[in-house]
């Protein structure tokens, strides 16, 4: 069973244990301290837990990760971008389908959103499926669009990314 929640303070020993993880880190956003402490992930709990647009994801009872939606302003403010990542050991059971299917029908179902983005990394094969399983489509390329140092040489690399989108049915 998955199931969208607050974050806890419980929580904190696998935040920083998850994003201390390179695998699960490699792909998102570099906002996230490196590495990530104690301190980082009470600060995140007091912030996420703030917003209506900040869940914590659990499977069986476990803390396993996060979705986010950062709403757009102005004439985006109908619109926002999907943030998300889970703990290595849960991937491959589709608990991130299941996560981003419950929270996209919140998002379009209670937060009048007309439209949901992300900008994933090209190489992230598995989560562009987890997007095309929900719907999301490419709607394009955006050619060395992200950069991110290179966890072993230092060295920077550059990624393409593939803009992925829905809009409200």
């Amino acid at each position: 069973m998955i199931t969208l929640r607050h974050f806890n303070t419980s929580d904190v020993g696998q935040l920083v244990t998850y994003l201390n993880d390179k695998e699960v880190t490699q792909y998102i956003t570099g906002a996230i301290p490196s590495p990530y402490t104690n301190a980082d992930a009470f600060w995140w709990i007091e912030h996420a837990n703030q917003s209506e647009y900040i869940q914590a994801i659990e499977y069986q009872g476990d803390f396993v990760g996060c979705i986010s939606a950062t709403v757009g302003q102005f004439e985006y403010a109908n619109s926002a971008e999907l943030g998300y990542w889970i703990g290595k050991g849960f991937w491959n059971l589709g608990i991130t389908t299941e996560a981003v299917k419950q929270f996209c029908e919140l998002l379009f179902n209670t937060n009048k959103l007309n439209r949901l983005y992300v900008s994933v990394v090209a190489q992230n094969i598995a989560s562009v499926r987890v997007l095309e399983k929900n719907g999301f489509r490419c709607e394009g390329i955006l050619q060395s669009a992200s950069c991110k140092l290179d966890p072993v040489t230092g060295e920077k690399q550059y990624y393409d990314e593939c803009l992925m989108a829905m809009v409200s049915r």
